[in-house]
């Protein structure tokens, strides 16, 4: 009895035993797999200087970007995918866009103001949005949709308040005036026929709306950046996704130059309102006109050369004739 008692202690003090090196494996691979992903985390911290993807993403800056301005977005997509064709093709890239601007303010919130090379490398993908929003619209000029794309083409200059200082909010309430000026083109067009594009105009132009206000509240002056922040080459680094990649869009800004200014101010859409009636309701004697003063001095080529008795002021008596 004695000999069964002591076997089954010693098997109990084994299985004890055996159960306390498992959880001491356990634990030790579990620190290893922590040790393992603490250095690769630190390695692309390294290699993004330091700046990870959602860094500053829980600031109030970028937070209320998000909330005012992502809503509309988000419906202007929606609508724009309702109408499809070039108008949905043209709302991806205000979508890109709107994506690539929100984290820019990220960024900015995280860096110090950089020099004009990294601004220009640093606005890049947002640059190449507004452009493809644009070349849509000058591809498509046969398109029944072409008021929609011209709306959008004028109001997507709005996204460039980020570059404007000291007055970006008027900037951007200027380039919805002059989307708003296609705006009410599409609205007399589809009004009618398909409520969906009014809609569709009420979106995007809430977007420009909101835009300007998040803009007076947090960038009256201009796009603020943290004093304290990092070097901007870190968030270039980050971008680029790689340790080389300073150097490569340092290159790539020296051969780019500074960013280019906004769009040119647009007239308001009353303005360019009365210049298109002007140019539509002019006689097409008009045109004949300004082709012939193009000519300069070759104009007076065909004129017939008057005989001194034909002129009035050596001949009075002339005067008072019907000639």
């Amino acid at each position: 009895m004695t000999a069964s008692n002591d076997l089954q202690s010693l098997l109990k003090r084994i299985e004890k035993a055996t159960s306390r090196l498992e959880e001491l494996a356990t634990k030790r691979s579990e620190q290893k797999s922590h040790a393992n992903n603490s250095m690769e985390t630190s390695s692309d911290n390294s290699s993004s200087g330091g700046l990870s993807s959602d860094a500053g993403a829980d600031s109030k800056a970028v937070l209320e970007y998000e909330a005012v301005v992502k809503p509309y977005v988000d419906q202007y997509v929606e609508l724009s995918n309702k109408i499809g064709g070039v108008v949905q093709e043209q709302a991806q890239s205000i979508s890109k866009l709107y994506a690539a601007q929100r984290n820019f303010i990220r960024i900015s919130v995280l860096t110090k103001k950089p020099s004009m090379d990294q601004l220009s490398a640093l606005i890049v993908p947002q640059q190449k949005e507004i452009q493809r929003a644009i070349e849509i619209k000058d591809k498509n000029r046969p398109s029944e949709f072409f008021d929609n794309l011209s709306t959008v083409a004028e109001g997507v200059a709005a996204f460039g308040w980020v570059t404007v200082e000291p007055t970006p909010v008027p900037y951007v309430n200027e380039m919805k005036d002059s989307a708003q000026f296609y705006s009410n083109r599409v609205l007399r067009t589809w009004r009618e026929k398909d409520a969906t594009h009014v809609e569709w105009v009420k979106a995007f132009l809430s977007i420009l709306r909101e835009m300007a206000a998040y803009v007076k509240q947090f960038h009256t002056t201009g796009l603020v950046w943290n004093a304290k922040g990092q070097d901007p080459a870190d968030a270039l680094k980050a971008m680029a996704g790689d340790s080389s990649a300073p150097a490569a869009s340092a290159s790539a800004s020296a051969s780019a130059g500074a960013p280019p200014p906004p769009p040119p101010s647009l007239p308001p859409a009353s303005e360019a309102a009365a210049q298109e009636k002007s140019s539509n309701s002019a006689p097409p004697a008009r045109g004949a006109l300004f082709a012939d003063l193009n000519k300069g001095t070759t104009v007076t080529s065909g004129l017939r050369k008057v005989d001194k008795s034909e002129m009035t002021h050596k001949n009075p008596s002339l005067r008072t004739s019907n000639v």
